[in-house]
């Protein structure tokens, strides 16, 4: 068993190091955003910048739906009914896209990534409180994984509500035009991040049991 908070803080850290290579899909989205914001800005005007930036999250936001839409529907499998999972599916990915398709304010675009990460730990949060980890059995179904779930299920609440904490961070802190490469490189550090956690609740949960 670790045996002050300092031991979690290195393990956490030195998981960083020797990363694998990255899905280079995880990219896409930023550079459809990286991309397609300037040409918008240059084809629409300087009068027209919000527009721009609200187009071009839209096709960003998007790809990133399309490239995760068959993974969020197996999750949804775990806890409902075949018609019920596509349902959800579809509300869940075509509502933001829908309010940003009516909308030219980046504020919006900005807030919609925050509303996600509350969304995703509202689901870990009730789970915690009712005892459960189905949530996090979907994302993590391996049998070697499931005696990790319950702490893993508090984990994504901590996850979530600390990148809610950064997004906001950052609309309060930067202009929109730099919170875009900020989003666009989001996925990547969430990844390594979340990387991370799981590697360090599963050693925790190793060196409790010994």
């Amino acid at each position: 068993m670790y045996r002050s908070p300092l031991d979690l803080v290195r393990i956490f850290l030195s998981l960083f190091q020797d990363l694998p290579p990255m899905s280079r899909s995880l990219y896409l989205p930023g550079a459809v955003l990286l991309i397609g914001y300037p040409l918008l800005s240059v084809l629409l005007g300087p009068d027209h910048n919000g527009q721009a930036f609200a187009t071009a999250f839209l096709a960003a936001l998007a790809v990133r739906i399309g490239m995760g839409f068959e993974g969020m529907v197996r999750r949804m499998l775990t806890r409902y009914s075949a018609t019920q999972s596509v349902v959800f599916a579809l509300i869940f990915a075509c509502a933001p896209l829908a309010v940003l398709a009516m909308v030219d304010d980046p504020l919006w675009c900005q807030r919609m990534q925050s509303m996600f990460y509350v969304v995703i730990a509202g689901v870990f949060l009730q789970d915690v409180l009712n005892g459960r980890s189905t949530t996090a059995a979907s994302f993590w179904p391996d049998e070697e994984m499931r005696a990790h779930l319950p702490n893993l299920t508090k984990m994504m609440v901590v996850y979530n509500f600390t990148f809610l904490l950064l997004n906001e961070t950052m609309i309060r802190l930067v202009e929109p035009s730099q919170w875009l490469l900020f989003w666009a490189v989001l996925p990547v550090i969430g990844h390594m991040v979340l990387r991370a956690m799981v590697l360090t609740v599963i050693n925790l949960d190793d060196g409790q049991a010994v």
